[in-house]
């Protein structure tokens, strides 16, 4: 069976559409690809177009074993700005172990029809009438028009899973890998626009969605008009916080009944783990199965560095998750929280996100006085608050909050929050790549609660923590100006599992 398809569901993979072919054929592209099978199991792919609820044409390939059926099946998509040929190791994995697996191109992508509408209502019902099509396919176990289906895929593929579970409680389980819970706050922090991936992703995006160049027939016409809005004024229209809130998970979850084991990624900063952190708990809170498993890539750079130890628990994973609630095997399935250690090359699992876990609070006046100045300008050098706290053989676990006194001098301005490993004399390593930002829309005081990135960070003895607030960062568009922190009104609360500071 093949367990190191892509821990993303395509985010690395690459290839090209395929017609009629043997699983051998697949396994030679994997290969290619970084990715292996076994020589177990035997499956057959073909390409078939379903007619959409609107007769929208959605282009797919079927993977289905050899083996005399009926089987369980896995409906899968891409992620945004690929098509389905990206999902091939992930499908022939599912089909190796005895699944029927529709992999298919979303709407507006690939050879499907349509306009991409960012995992809107269009592309919810698409799902749906995938799900219609699998019912009546003789291969997949069905009652009526209820099969027996899972849903796994990476980011735009992740997302409409939990769409699509909380509307049609056919679906039976879920593997949202790298998914947003909230469109807005993963887009706009407080505020501070991505505009760096804002950037690449809409000309992804439109390039990508079959290549003609007419964005009025590909891609959401919106999409262009808001960019360019959101570009010139360094905010988020208000059109585009109704349009992303409306495709964002967090507003339906409590409706969704499929178990849940979410996937994501320490260094994702598009979609970085507080967005999984916050689906895994909201699905939990409402009492349905879900579990977490955080590993060492993401939508970052690193994805392509993530070794097979992390790629085979996260599609052993997967493979148990369907198997359990898919399939209805007694299978054993991965601890509640699993949590890839990249310090020590290993996974740590724990009952709960917060297991064990102390909460201890420092005030920054203790650290850099009674005030500290933050400034970015053109004509003098930038200025960055810091602060280092001496560690004591300390292990972090969770989500720091920052609790922060500003005042502005100069607005708007976009400040940015960020934890890093200091080790000896070193300029310290920003931890995970991860960075908060927020914008300061007036002059004067203004008052912060901010949730920093979950984090899992050793800190030997010798070592520093230090927090750096500061005015710029290369992925976001920088306003010129200053702000004075006040030290003594502000605070920084560390979950710590073990040690102390």
């Amino acid at each position: 069976m093949l367990l190191r398809a892509t821990a993303a569901s395509g985010i690395a993979a690459t290839g090209v559409g395929m017609g009629t072919r043997p699983a051998a054929a697949i396994e030679l592209e994997c290969v290619r690809s970084g990715e292996f099978f076994t020589e177990e199991g035997a499956f057959t792919a073909r390409d078939v177009t379903i007619e959409s609820f609107d007769g929208t044409a959605i282009a797919g390939t079927v993977y289905e074993p050899d083996a005399a059926g009926p089987h369980p099946a896995v409906l899968t998509t891409h992620g945004w700005g690929m098509n389905r040929a990206f999902l091939r190791c992930t499908a022939a994995m599912y089909a190796d172990n005895g699944y029927v697996v529709l992999a298919y191109d979303s709407r507006g992508y690939g050879d499907s029809g349509g306009e991409v509408q960012v995992n809107g209502p269009k592309e919810v019902s698409d799902a749906q009438a995938l799900i219609d099509w699998l019912a009546d396919h003789d291969a997949v176990i069905a009652d009526g028009d209820d099969p027996r289906i899972g849903m796994d895929g990476g980011s735009y593929g992740g997302g409409i899973q939990l769409l699509t579970a909380a509307r049609d409680d056919r679906v039976d389980a879920i593997v949202p890998r790298i998914a947003w819970n909230d469109l807005v706050a993963s887009g706009a922090p407080n505020g501070a626009i991505k505009s760096g991936w804002l950037t690449m992703l809409v000309g992804l995006g439109t390039v990508s969605s079959r290549l003609t160049g007419d964005v009025g027939e590909s891609i959401d016409s919106d999409l262009q008009g808001w960019y360019a809005e959101a570009m010139a004024n360094n905010a988020m229209p208000e059109a585009v916080i109704d349009y992303f809130a409306e495709r964002s998970p967090t507003r339906y979850l409590e409706d969704l009944e499929a178990p849940a084991l979410v996937i994501s990624g320490w260094t994702d900063t598009l979609f970085p783990p507080s967005e999984a952190v916050a689906n895994y708990r909201e699905i939990d809170d409402s009492g349905v199965e879900s579990r977490l498993v955080m590993y060492g890539g993401g939508h970052n750079a690193d994805e392509l560095d993530v070794d097979d130890d992390q790629h085979e628990y996260v599609n052993r994973a997967a493979l148990d998750w369907m198997d359990r609630h898919v399939r209805g095997a007694e299978t054993d399935v991965v601890p509640e929280v699993s949590l890839w250690d990249e310090q020590s090359d290993t996974w740590r699992t724990f009952d709960a996100v917060d297991e064990s876990v102390d909460r201890e609070t420092v005030s920054l006046s203790a650290l850099d006085g009674a005030t500290s100045t933050v400034r970015h300008s053109s004509f003098r050098p930038d200025e960055t608050a810091t602060y280092e706290l001496d560690a004591d053989e300390v292990r972090i676990r969770g989500a720091p909050e920052l609790s922060l006194t500003i005042e502005a001098h100069d607005a708007p301005l976009i400040c940015f929050a960020s934890l890093h490993h200091v080790e000896g004399r070193s300029d310290g390593e920003q931890i995970d790549d991860q960075v908060t930002g927020f914008r300061l829309e007036e002059t004067g005081t203004h008052r912060l609660e901010l949730d920093l990135e979950p984090l899992l960070r050793e800190l030997p003895r010798g070592d520093a923590l230090e927090l750096r607030i500061e005015a710029s960062d290369p992925f976001y568009l920088d306003e010129h100006g200053s702000a004075t922190v006040q030290n003594d009104e502000s605070t920084l609360t560390l979950p710590i599992a073990e040690g102390s500071l």
